[in-house]
């Protein structure tokens, strides 16, 4: 059985896919500010840079001190979406754990497959 996006369309190595869910904490400001990202359909968290991440802008200010990948500002509670590549899968369906090697920083993460929108289509 294959591994399931949100949008229930098969999602496999290769793929660009962009990883939703909230920032819920940020350490830092501008855009190398580490933040604590909850996917949908986890109940683990990823460790992200800010420029990893895009979010809706809202002003420079102590509420919002990380800076996207678009140079907007965004804070804890805020969404975010990560774009990157998937690198390995392991398991089927809405939960399999995908591996995703990070369209920016170049860092690795592990989130639910559920939790992503595809880039692609690939079937």
């Amino acid at each position: 059985m294959a591994a399931f996006n949100s949008d229930g369309k098969v999602v496999a190595v290769g793929d660009q896919v962009t990883i939703l869910g909230g920032a819920s904490v940020v350490t830092g400001t501008g855009p190398l500010a580490t933040v604590t990202v909850l996917p949908l359909l986890s109940t683990s968290t990823i460790s992200v840079v800010a420029n990893d991440c895009g979010s809706v802008d809202n002003p420079s200010d102590a509420t919002h001190p990380a800076q996207n990948r678009n140079g907007g500002f965004f804070g804890a509670g805020d969404r975010v979406s990560v774009p990157g590549t998937v690198t390995a899968v392991s398991g089927s369906g809405n939960t399999a754990t995908l591996t995703v090697t990070l369209g920016t920083s170049g860092g690795s993460v592990t989130v639910p497959a559920g939790s992503v929108k595809s880039a692609q289509f690939n079937g």
